[in-house]
């Protein structure tokens, strides 16, 4: 009678075990698919920022979390607090946000359009060949630099907030552009500016690797 109770308690515990197993690959799948009004994404759940990207399914805005400059996932969390919060301000990690198009102006155009009537005359050298504007005080931004890549900075802007502007974020820098009808948003560290425009490909890149809808080679 003790040995048929001890191995159904172990029927039972490699059942449940099953059972758990089987949840837990269902809840989190090799691949999620997504999709943003017409736009079909399909990434591995690594790249998630939030529950709702890692679950996929009909969405109102995607949160990646990618590392520059491959634009691979991060990696798993460490069980370690000291090295987890470490890896947490890593200054290659790039959060990436996509959402539907909230307005008319293509952001490739707000240097230009918005920004420039805010910007004081002096023109700066900025890092990795980059152009560097003060906004002027007052302004509504201005306790924040712009980077612009020459001429007009339609290939790659940033801004990034000066420092006495008292920022404690890891990825202060923003920069906008547009895809497939989407606005997408780019947050990085500013020392990925020297290298703007292996962060540029890099993105594009990644966004074209999440894309479901574009031809694979066969």
């Amino acid at each position: 009678m003790r040995l048929f109770l001890v191995a159904l308690i172990l029927a039972l515990l490699v059942a449940a075990g099953y059972r758990f197993t089987r949840k837990t690959d269902a809840a989190e799948p090799a691949i999620v698919a997504a999709s943003l009004g017409d736009a079909r994404f399909a990434y591995a759940p690594a790249y998630a920022r939030d529950d709702s990207t890692r679950y996929g399914g009909a969405l109102d805005r995607l949160s990646f979390i990618a590392v520059a400059p491959d634009f691979g996932p991060p990696q798993k969390p460490s069980a370690d607090p000291r090295r987890r919060a470490a890896e947490e301000i890593d200054p290659m990690r790039v959060f990436v946000t996509l959402a539907p198009r909230e307005e008319a102006l293509d952001p490739a155009e707000r240097p230009s359009r918005l920004y420039a009537r805010f910007l004081e005359s002096e023109v700066w050298g900025g890092p990795g060949g980059l152009v560097m504007r003060r906004f002027e005080p007052g302004s509504p931004y201005e306790l924040e630099l712009l980077y612009l890549a020459p001429p007009e900075g339609r290939d790659f802007f940033a801004r990034c907030p000066r420092r006495d502007a008292g920022f404690l974020g890891s990825a202060p820098c923003i920069w906008a552009l547009r895809w497939k009808n989407l606005d997408v948003e780019a947050r990085f560290s500013a020392v990925l500016l020297r290298d703007w425009e292996e962060l540029a490909r890099g993105l594009r890149a990644f966004l074209a690797s999440i894309d479901a809808e574009r031809p694979r080679p066969r």
